[in-house]
């Protein structure tokens, strides 16, 4: 037993400071000095993820490296520092409030948990979940038993430490994985889906392990003592279950649509917290798992859920996380690493248990015919580690169960497979390979008779009228029928699993129903995580007026459209995912995509960031062509809900695959009586060098256009000669005296030098191309609203060899077979 002697000051004030003035030293003080722990703690995090992030480390490795950087191991060791800035008298007040943090962590991440999710994974997950669990607990625990003598003295602590090591290493949590494939932008992902709900099982598995180990450690007091456990930790359950979650679904349901919920219950849910931590630590469940609980019986996502999260999770995972994982890093002291022989034992008991993982996940993954490379990074990513381990080796060292050299080598061991297996995972697996098709989806390459099909994106109702507009111009007819997939794109909040929902709704020709009542979730191809009715309402209340709008342009066109409404709840960062694998699913031949900045007044938009994040990565990857639509100043104010619809649109064409896909669907919209469609080509009034092959197959298509405009009074088509950027810009100034509704033009203009020098200074969003920048640039002022194509990149351009074009051929269509 250790004996810290500190002195206090003489007035007896030992946590506020007089000031350097008075001649005292600021840091003899606990507030101070937790302010400059606080401070040292978060800067070197930060920077430390900031320099390994390009290296794909999760944001737990740099903090618990931080955490090393500052404790005995490196900055530590000089007494003066240690003396100065983390002294003995100031850990008790170090631990006391990490741990008071880490414990609202916990119960964030269980108020973001889904329990349904085990339920609804399937069996595919269930089979992966408890594979990559039993295996490694199998060959761990002989290999645990024979080092376990090495490793503690103590005869009576065997059982329990053999059968909580063998545990540890075999479990992949929930709370572990989701933040690290949020940080790798893969919750959307297939890999992600699988991962989340094989981990939900281990989660099951390991807190009956908890309740088995409470109730075997109590028998060591008394004979009586495990059923006095087991009541208590029944009673725990019984009250969380039967008292609390009631009252949370009781705010849920008393609080109206749209509303945030009342403070006063936010304070409340605040209090049970303390008062199940309160009541965990006395019975010896700790307060982690009674906040984990806990959170987990509140409803995720708005009003409750969403509510909770965002009061706690700001100040709590950027500051007070980082303060215990750096706690457990100020605690390991890689000095103490001498025991040669006990230490090789435990290397080895982590490498069995590691490649137990590795093929409990493995083989079950090549049963259900996911691809090897897939599965290897699944198996990868199923062995990270992250809070579970941290708090659990933490637990093991404050109740002495191991000592500082066992500790250190566990922590040690934590951040070197979790710093090895993340990046090697990350390269292995690319989402973007499904998307690489090899057929042409494109609107230019589908035949006149076949369906052309749409993947409609909406982030809000404002991005209605204008899609619509834009669908009914496409013309359909029961001989060119259109099929309409719209996916109503909505941020994730209070939640960590993302949801996809198909919405089966009834048809009726004489009336729309209302979809809160028509909307339910069935199970989908593309995801094995199927919605609740709880997730469906959370869906619903923009989604109904999104999906009517969609549907009564349905009905305008009996037996020649389809609405396929979706709703998709993801973060912005991965939610292209969604997108991409909704279009290759359906095989679609154009995305829409709205566009990020939505102007409010004369000279200000409103700027959506994440919805641009979308945007970019759904154009780099999309499976089909893509457009974005941007509504100008009088765009989408026009009702085609009744009467006659007419409908003026433009196509800019300078040349390449681009402005083709553009013309070709303006090619289309002719069909319509009323839309007229003017063609301006732009020419180089000089000679340039450009792409002899473009040209021809521009050519070709033009002189269709041209026939095409001979024979139809509504196609006009002219060419103009350009120099420079100033006549560009001025022939499409002219447009402000025109009555266009609708500018279409192609993202990339590979062919025309002219153009890509002249308008290179337009900057401000690439990825509408130099042209639609330009056009819907605050001092174009643009009356029109205006489509940005971009024709889809040919799949053996990002594969060339002929090997790989063969596999990709065979694999896109028995591509994650349903488990």
């Amino acid at each position: 037993m250790s004996v810290n002697c500190y002195r206090t000051p003489v007035n007896g004030n030992a946590v506020i400071s007089n000031g350097i003035w008075d001649g005292g030293n600021p840091l003899d003080f606990s507030l101070p000095l937790l302010s400059v722990q606080l401070l040292l703690v978060v800067a070197v995090s930060r920077i430390l993820h900031f320099l390994l992030k390009p290296f794909k480390q999760p944001r737990i490795v740099s903090e618990i490296m931080g955490g090393i950087i500052l404790g005995p191991s490196v900055l530590c060791r000089n007494k003066t520092f240690k003396n100065t800035i983390f002294p003995s008298r100031g850990q008790p007040v170090l631990d006391s409030i990490a741990t008071f943090g880490l414990m609202f962590v916990i119960f964030i991440i269980g108020v973001k948990m889904d329990p349904a999710l085990v339920v609804r994974s399937g069996r595919k997950s269930l089979v992966l979940g408890l594979s990559g669990l039993v295996l490694p607990f199998a060959i761990a625990t002989p290999v645990c038993m024979r080092a376990v003598p090495s490793l503690i003295e103590d005869v009576g602590d065997r059982f329990a430490f053999t059968f909580a090591l063998s545990i540890s290493f075999s479990m992949s949590s929930f709370a572990v994985l989701v933040p690290i494939l949020s940080e790798l932008h893969l919750l959307n992902s297939e890999l992600g889906r699988i991962a989340m709900s094989a981990s939900m099982t281990n989660d099951l598995v390991g807190w009956l392990a908890m309740l088995i180990y409470i109730v075997v450690d109590a028998s060591r007091v008394s004979p009586a003592a495990p059923v006095s456990a087991f009541i208590s930790v029944i009673a725990l359950f019984v009250f969380i279950v039967f008292v609390v979650r009631p009252i949370a679904i009781w705010v849920v349901d008393h609080t109206p649509p749209g509303k945030p919920v009342d403070e006063v219950y936010i304070f409340v849910f605040l209090l049970i917290v303390l008062l199940v931590g309160f009541y965990s630590d006395i019975i010896g469940t700790n307060s982690f798992h009674g906040a984990l609980v806990l959170g987990l019986v509140i409803p995720d996502g708005p009003p409750l859920g969403s509510a909770l999260v965002e009061k706690i999770e700001a100040i709590v995972e950027a500051v007070l996380l980082p303060l215990y994982y750096a706690l457990t890093g100020l605690n390991t002291d890689f000095s103490t690493l001498g025991n040669v022989g006990g230490l090789g034992k435990l290397q080895l008991v982590i490498f069995f248990a590691c490649m137990g993982k590795l093929v409990g996940i493995l083989l079950p993954s090549l049963y259900f015919r996911i691809p090897f490379q897939d599965a290897l990074s699944l198996s990868l990513f199923m062995n990270t580690k992250g809070i579970v381990e941290v708090v659990t080796y933490h637990m093991w060292k404050v109740n002495k169960l191991v000592n500082v050299e066992i500790y250190s080598y566990l922590m040690l061991s934590s951040v070197i497979i979790t710093a090895v297996v993340t990046p090697i995972a990350t390269y292995l697996y690319q989402p973007s390979r499904r998307y690489a098709v090899y057929k042409r989806r494109t609107i230019q390459h589908l035949k006149p008779e076949s369906e052309l099909r749409f993947l409609a994106c909406i982030q809000d109702q404002s991005h209605v009228p204008s899609t619509i507009n834009l669908l009914e111009a496409s013309y359909a007819s029961p001989t060119a029928p259109i099929a309409i997939y719209v996916l109503h794109l909505v941020e994730i909040v209070g939640r960590a699993a993302p949801l996809f929902i198909p919405h089966n709704l009834p048809r009726s020709t004489s009336s729309v129903s209302t979809t809160s009542n028509a909307t339910s979730a069935s199970t989908s191809a593309l995801t094995s995580t199927a919605a609740s009715p709880a997730v469906v309402a959370i869906a619903t209340p923009e989604s109904d007026h999104i999906i009517n709008a969609f549907l009564l342009h349905e009905q305008r066109h009996h037996n020649a459209v389809s609405v396929h409404p979706f709703t998709t709840i993801s973060p912005y960062s991965s939610m292209h995912d969604e997108v991409c694998r909704l279009a290759v699913e359906k095989r679609t031949s154009l995305i829409i995509l709205p566009f990020h900045k939505r102007r409010i007044i004369r000279g200000h938009a409103e700027v959506n960031n994440g919805l641009r994040t979308v945007n970019r990565k759904v154009l780099s990857t999309a499976p089909c062509s893509v457009g974005i639509l941007i509504d100008g100043l009088m765009g989408g104010g026009m009702c085609t809900l009744s009467g006659d619809f007419l409908h003026n649109v433009i196509v800019f064409f300078f040349g390449g695959e681009d402005d083709r896909e553009a013309l070709a669907y303006g090619a289309r919209m002719v069909n319509h009586p009323g839309v007229t469609l003017t063609i301006i080509r732009f020419l180089p009034s000089r000679s340039i060098r450009d792409d002899q092959a473009e040209r021809r197959l521009d050519i070709r298509l033009l002189d269709e256009v041209k026939l095409m405009s001979a024979r139809n009074k509504r196609v006009v088509y002219r060419e103009a000669l350009v120099g420079d950027m100033e006549e560009i810009v001025e022939e499409m100034k002219a447009l402000d005296e025109s009555c266009y509704d609708l500018v279409m033009v192609g993202m990339r203009h590979r062919s025309n030098s002219v153009l890509s020098e002249g308008l290179s200074s337009w900057g401000d969003c690439p990825e509408l191309g130099v042209v639609g920048d330009f056009l819907v640039s605050l001092e174009f002022e643009s009356k029109f609203s205006v489509l940005v194509v971009k024709q889809q990149d040919q799949a053996w351009t990002l594969h060339q060899d002929a090997g790989d074009v063969k596999a990709f051929l065979v694999e896109e269509e028995r591509f994650y077979p349903a488990g």
